[in-house]
């Protein structure tokens, strides 16, 4: 969706409102607390202290959707929601990255927001990679993301941040080459797979799936080990928003790091 639907969707999303005081069961108050109600599910997401400052779902996708058409840039957004949280992830047309032949990328940010103190609000680098149209959340070694904490008015310049991020990206290019590259040129034996998968994966069904899509390699390597993890990630319509977002980490470690240093034999 373009931004206009997106500040329209956005309207339809849960909302919170705080509520408070708080009693104990001997009917007393707790000072310096108060509960955040999320009216949409119609039951509480969190307890909080009173420094908590409660941000809209529907306030940070409006001040992102007004940045983007602020800087007239071409945008394309979708949007997840999931419990108390909402994930927002734009990809913006016009900003490609070009590896060689066989790698080009289109950048973009990922946004999330949350109810439940679970995060503040972030806005991370994203990437599309082309070839499998795997979404890549990447902000170590290439563009770093920002975080917003609930704790404080929300007074950021998204046109700043969105505006520093795409220009970053771009002028970035080369440490995405690189790090592809390194990632290309480190194979991986399978018995080495096995094992960084089993300590990576985070339980049986996402090893099964990781490596059924391994599986059809002929010769592996941490480029493989990572697009196995982003492609299960953004194609696997079951998986919660929550759960695609901590295997997107577990992808990012694997980007940055060399196999043998992944490998949970090596002694340290």
């Amino acid at each position: 969706m373009r931004m206009a639907e997106l500040k329209n969707h956005a309207m339809r999303l849960d909302t919170a409102k705080e509520i408070a005081p708080l009693f104990t069961p001997e009917a007393k108050r707790i000072e310096g607390f108060k509960a955040i109600w999320n009216t949409g599910k119609d039951k509480i997401a969190t307890i909080v202290s009173d420094r908590y400052n409660l941000v809209q779902h529907k306030t940070v996708i409006d001040a992102v959707a007004d940045a983007i058409s602020n800087l007239n840039i071409s945008a394309n957004a979708n949007v997840r929601d999931s419990g108390n949280k909402v994930f927002v992830d734009i990809e913006f047309d016009q900003a490609k990255l070009y590896i060689d032949e066989n790698e080009e990328f289109i950048g973009g940010i990922r946004i999330i927001n949350s109810y439940d103190k679970s995060t503040g609000i972030i806005v991370a680098p994203r990437l599309l990679r082309l070839a499998c149209m795997n979404g890549m959340v990447v902000d170590k070694g290439f563009v770093s993301g920002y975080q917003i904490k609930h704790t404080t008015k929300l007074t950021e310049d998204f046109e700043g941040i969105i505006s520093s991020m795409i220009k970053d990206m771009i002028n970035s290019n080369e440490k995405l080459k690189a790090m592809v590259n390194d990632c290309i040129g480190d194979s991986i034996e399978w018995e080495l797979m096995d094992r960084i998968l089993n300590s990576l994966s985070g339980g049986k069904k996402h090893f099964e799936a990781l490596k059924e899509i391994l599986v059809k390699v002929e010769n592996p390597t941490r480029w493989d080990l990572y697009n196995s993890f982003t492609s299960y990630a953004t194609h696997d319509a079951q998986l919660r928003p929550a759960v695609e977002q901590r295997l997107q980490k577990i992808a990012q470690k694997v980007l940055v790091t060399h196999s043998q240093v992944l490998d949970p034999k090596k002694e340290v």
